[in-house]
């Protein structure tokens, strides 16, 4: 068909990608919890009552290092979600790798806030729970479910069953 016989006078615009869309909901969901991890990794954890001894996750349990890591890495994805949808070969897709980095954070976080520290600071032998695991268990599980949400396994008003994690669909 020519232009004059066409109903349309020209060709649809190209679909936006994320960096000239901006970012999503779920996007700032996921960078406002992560960055919140990393700060709570290094908050108060554990405490001894009676003595001025805390300590934070890292020092009490040394996995938790690779917490760190995994937020930094999530940051770089949710940054770099263009070029690394770019990128040539079989790679997993940006959305996937936030699922697989902040789900391995919310477990690992989850350990860390169960199992009390063998080594604490200070001679006590009663040790308490501080504020900052549970931030840093709150901040990983707000940013596992926003990637979730990003790769469409959950939708509003949508069921996750089995089906649905395999075929990558909420319904």
């Amino acid at each position: 068909m020519t232009s004059e016989t066409s109903p349309y006078s020209e060709a649809p615009p190209p679909a936006p990608t994320t960096a000239e869309r901006g970012w999503t909901g779920s996007d700032l969901a996921i960078g406002g919890a992560v960055i919140v991890l990393l700060i709570a990794l290094f908050l108060p954890w554990f405490s001894a009552p009676g003595i001025a001894g805390t300590a934070d996750g890292p020092s009490s349990h040394g996995y938790l290092w690779l917490v760190f890591v995994l937020t930094i890495l999530a940051l770089i994805v949710l940054v770099a979600r263009d070029a690394i949808a770019r990128l040539p070969g079989n790679l997993p897709s940006p959305e996937q790798m936030l699922v697989g980095a902040t789900g391995l954070a919310l477990l690992l976080t989850i350990l860390g806030v169960v199992q009390q520290p063998s080594s604490f600071p200070t001679a006590s032998s009663s040790i308490g729970w501080s504020y900052g695991g549970f931030v840093a268990l709150v901040a990983a599980l707000i940013a596992f479910l926003g990637a979730l949400r990003e790769t469409g396994v959950l939708r509003s008003g949508g069921r996750v069953t089995t089906w649905s994690l395999r075929r990558g669909s909420g319904a």
